[in-house]
Order: C-alpha cells, then sequence, then structure tokens
C-alpha cells in the first residue's frame, strides 16, 4: 500500500480576502506479507512501513512488527480479520525529539464489496506502548467506486491518534479525503 496526500484549505475572509492554508503533506507506503496455516482460518503476518508527514511534524517514521492473526469471516463479497502481534517504530521528527519505541498492536479490517461498482473497506488499529505509559491508534474508513477499468473514486475518513505526538502537534488528528485511485 503506498498513498501520497497533499492539500491546502482555502480560507476566506468577511473582507473578501482569502489565504491558503497547508492541510496535508505526508507519504506513506507499507508492506504486509502474511501466510496462511492449519485450516486457513489461521495466518501469521510481518508488517513493514515507512513514511513521513510534515503537518505531524514527522520527518521520517519507519515500523516493522509480527503477528497472528484469524480470518473471522471469508464471504465471496465480506471479508473480515482481525490481528494481534508486536510493533517496533522508530519516529525523527521536526522538533529534534526521536522516539523508539515497542508497541503491542491489536487490529482488523473489513472489505466489503457492495456491489460490482461500490467497495467499503475499513481498518481499525490500537498499539499501546508496550510499557502501557501512552498509546497510539488509527481508523480508517473507505468508500470506493469504479469508474473505468482500473481507475476509482474513494472518499475516505481517517483519525490519527497519539498520546505523545511532537511538540505543538494536537494528539488527535480527523480528516477527509477525496482521491482518484488507480490499481495495477
Amino acid at each position: 500500500d503506498y498513498s501520497v496526500d497533499y492539500g491546502w484549505t482555502e480560507n476566506h475572509s468577511s473582507d473578501g480576502g482569502h489565504d491558503s492554508v497547508l492541510s496535508a503533506n505526508r507519504m506513506y507506503g507499507s508492506d504486509k506479507t502474511s501466510f496462511d496455516v492449519g485450516s486457513g482460518k489461521r495466518y501469521v503476518y510481518n508488517l513493514a512501513a515507512a513514511g513521513y508527514d510534515k503537518l505531524r511534524k514527522i520527518d521520517f517514521q519507519d515500523e516493522l512488527g509480527p503477528g497472528l492473526g484469524y480470518h473471522l469471516f471469508t464471504r465471496s463479497n465480506f471479508l473480515m480479520n482481525v490481528e494481534s502481534g508486536v510493533d517496533y517504530q522508530e519516529q525523527y521528527r521536526s522538533d529534534n525529539t526521536t522516539t523508539k519505541n515497542f508497541y503491542l498492536r491489536f487490529s482488523e479490517d473489513v472489505a466489503w464489496k457492495i456491489n460490482r461498482y461500490l467497495t467499503f473497506s475499513e481498518k481499525v488499529e490500537f498499539l499501546p506502548l508496550v510499557n502501557l505509559e501512552g498509546y497510539r491508534a488509527r481508523a480508517e474508513s473507505t468508500l470506493s467506486y469504479a469508474l473505468w477499468h482500473n481507475l476509482s473514486l474513494h472518499l475516505s475518513v481517517l483519525d490519527l491518534y497519539d498520546s505523545t505526538p511532537a511538540q505543538g502537534v494536537t494528539q488527535n488528528d480527523l480528516q477527509v479525503h477525496s482521491s482518484i485511485g488507480i490499481t495495477f
């Protein structure tokens, strides 16, 4: 999975003026490899990711972590997985701080092909620090509409939470995105 988000918001004042405010500047890539074991319901996985988020003052972030998963539902048009594992993350921040932490990882993901053109997906991750002194959380829901061949229109809601963000950054970041997707 690879995504690049860059955007701005136009602020209009009552006196007719306006200015642009940067509202997104991030890139993130991840690779998750999984292998079914036993009856096919259980699997093992390894997740690796890297990226940056200039608004959250993250100049570079990388993470790596193995875990176990379970295919809760595997219908032809509906899939649901639950997972648990560990995650090691490093963040190099523009406020001149660096974090290197081990987290527990609990997550679930859903993919629902509503019809030929419309798909709903969502992912939720909860990552408490191993010492339980803080946590991160990520929740994302996306509604996708197939436009033509490998081209689709996406509407996403993303909520990021970090109990110890970089100095001057809010703990919670709620974002709404619309995008064009290309599948290959």
